[in-house]
């Protein structure tokens, strides 16, 4: 009865892993926990296309669980307004050129510590989390030198 009951708590007390803004700060947390960095480009005017992928990706424990022992999460919103947060607008603009050029969302990356692009997800269709995590894991593995 005990196991059972821990089954359904363990779950509930799952950390869900920290979001960054800014890339310097990613990079600098990749290379001293030795993890790559997933970079998740959003946008504030997004569909239920974006909702849904949070919700059934990112927001799972599955995902938590494993982007907490394996990678660096960086979310970069395309729909900062410049007025905003000035250096937060311009941070996101050079981070979307760098890796989003057509400015897609939501879009994600993963890259190394040096920021070198292993992958990318444009979504034409929703990722379940153990989707993800399966593609992430062959990427990782196969750069892996």
């Amino acid at each position: 009865m005990l196991r059972l009951l821990l089954i359904f708590l363990i779950p509930l007390f799952q950390v869900a892993p920290t979001w960054e803004s800014n890339f310097d700060v990613a990079k600098q947390r990749s290379i001293k926990e030795s993890k790559i960095i997933l970079i998740h480009f959003v946008h504030k005017s997004d569909d239920a296309k974006n909702v849904r992928l949070e919700k059934e990706t990112f927001e799972t424990s599955e995902f938590a669980a494993y982007a907490n022992n394996h990678l660096v999460l960086l979310k970069i919103d395309l729909g900062i307004e410049q007025t905003s947060s000035e250096k937060q607008f311009y941070h996101n603009s050079i981070i979307r050129e760098r890796y989003n050029n057509a400015a897609l969302a939501p879009f994600t990356v993963i890259t190394d510590a040096d920021g070198k692009v292993l992958k990318t997800w444009n979504y034409k269709k929703s990722l379940k989390s153990a989707e993800l995590i399966s593609a992430i894991q062959t990427t990782i593995e196969a750069n892996k030198q």
